[in-house]
Parts: structure tokens; sequence; C-alpha cells
């Protein structure tokens, strides 16, 4: 009889063990995250650990996927919020009803395979092998043997769209006809990786994190954090969240929090600049105005 009563309440626990289960899992609210290669390795994992913690909510995000997908996810509806590295272009129908805030500071890193000799490249000589004008790498200081330039295949993707500006000023400005093209950054990645002659554009956070790239120092200066936010690199690139017009309910909180001296905080920790951190100049004023345009918009 001992034994039997035993048995019952083991197996009443147990049975209430599941059902609270089940009611924890059903009371958790869902949010569906789109995020590009750069900001997925940035900090992502660890923003949605701590929202998730702290709102009882499960993100549940893409594990591929570039800025392009991102803008087209949120514009669908497909997701209810987007992280990416470049702000939205206005004039382009998927993106013109969108709204986006900065949440932290990035760079654009040129890496090569970590076999090629250079360690420094000016900022000319950038430009001079995207429109193809360079193609040899003795001409930079390297061996006698040719460049393999490797670009982003669309002109808006983030890297590809954020290069054209801080260096052209020129969003629509073709790069060198014959450089071999890729769909995302992690592809560029890859492709250094594995060839000892190849020169490409990347994020520092995510090339920072890749052990077989080598990122060259722009005219001396060293593509750090540190660096980035004294603006001495100079070649600084802003990392954004987009979502509907209209912030609200579990996406409103989740950009809230971002924004919040405690997101900013996870985000610097991961070694990415946060909006406060940074000192150059309109720093201040641009910190202000993205809070103050979320506040806005979120009413």
């Amino acid at each position: 009889m001992k034994k039997l009563l035993i048995m019952i309440v083991t197996i009443s626990f147990c049975s209430s063990l599941v059902f609270a289960d089940k009611d924890t899992k059903k009371s958790l609210k869902e949010l569906k995250m789109y995020s590009c290669g750069v900001t997925r390795i940035a900090f992502m994992k660890e923003l949605n650990e701590a929202f998730e913690k702290k709102f009882n909510a499960k993100v549940i995000m893409n594990e591929h996927g570039g800025d392009l997908f991102v803008l087209e996810g949120v514009h669908k509806k497909e997701a209810d919020i987007g992280s990416g590295c470049r702000d939205t272009i206005k004039d382009d129908e998927n993106e013109k009803d969108l709204w986006s805030t900065q949440v932290a500071w990035g760079a654009l890193s040129f890496i090569v395979n970590p076999k090629n000799k250079i360690d420094n490249i000016s900022t000319d000589n950038i430009k001079k092998i995207l429109m193809g004008k360079i193609t040899n790498w003795k001409e930079v200081g390297g061996d006698d043997k040719p460049i393999h330039l490797i670009v982003r295949e669309s002109k808006k993707s983030g890297i590809g769209l954020t290069a054209r500006e801080a260096l052209f000023k020129d969003k629509d400005i073709d790069f060198a006809k014959d450089a071999i093209k890729e769909k995302s950054s992690g592809f560029v990645r890859k492709a250094v990786a594995e060839d000892e002659d190849a020169f490409a554009i990347d994020n520092i956070i995510s090339s920072s994190k890749h052990e077989d790239i080598k990122l060259l120092k722009v005219d001396g200066v060293e593509a750090t954090k540190e660096n980035i936010l004294s603006d001495k690199y100079k070649l600084r690139q802003a990392l954004y969240f987009y979502l509907t017009k209209e912030p609200k309910d579990l996406a409103k909180e989740y950009i809230d929090f971002v924004l919040s001296s405690e997101g900013q905080d996870i985000i610097s920790k991961t070694g990415t600049a946060d909006l406060e951190e940074a000192t150059g100049k309109g720093d201040e004023e641009n910190l202000i105005f993205q809070n103050l345009q979320f506040d806005i918009k979120a009413k």
C-alpha cells in the first residue's frame, strides 16, 4: 500500500511538471527576428538571451541571409523586427515604408588571406583596386601576383552600399567588371580564407572573429574598436534595427531594450561599439536623435 501511494504521488508530481512546462511554453511570447550576417555574429545572440530572460519571451532568428533578405522579410511581415548594417533606402519600394534606428557602430574592414605579406593599404589604393585600376599586388607592396577582387553581388548589400558611399560618395558606382561576386559576406570571407591573392571588404566585427583572414590597416590605422570610437579609423559603419512604421508590442519592447543602457552595455561587452561610447563628430547629437525618433514613432 505504501509503495502504491509513493507511485501515485510520483506520477502526479511528474504530471504536474509536464503540464507546468506546457503552460510555461504557451505563456512565452514569440518574436521573429531576421538578422544580417554582421549583426548576427556581433551581438544578436547576447541580446536575444538577455531579452528572453527579462521579458519571458522566445526570439526566433534566421541562420542565414544578408541585409536584403532581412529588409524584404520585415517588409513582407515575415519577421517582426530586423537588424542589419545599413540604413533603409527611401526610394526603394520594399524599404520606403520601413522604420530604422541605429543601435551600434561597426566599421568597414579590408581583408586579405593571412599569407599575403602586406599589412597596410591606403584609402586611395583601396579605391583603385575596387575600380580595377590596380590589379597586381606588387603595386601596393606585395608580391608580383594578380589581385583577385571579391565583392558583394548586390550594390544594395550593407557592405557594398556603405563602401560606395564612404569611399566614392556614389551609391551606384560600379566596381571592377572582372571582380568575383558573392551573395553574402559569409561567402566573401570563405573565399578570402581560401585564396592567397584575394582582396575584399567586410565589417570589422565579423572579420575580426574569423581566424583565417587578415585585416589590413588603412592609412596606417588599425581597425580596432578603440580607433573606431576615437574616430581615428574613419570608415565607420552604422548598424541598424528595422521595423514597420510603428514599433509596437513585443517589437517595441525589444527596440526599447536595445536602446536602453542595459541593452547598449550588452552590445559594448561583445566588443562592438555602442552608441554612447563613440566620440566622433555629431555622435552625441545622433544618440539624442535616435532616442527621440523612437519615442515619437512608438507613440
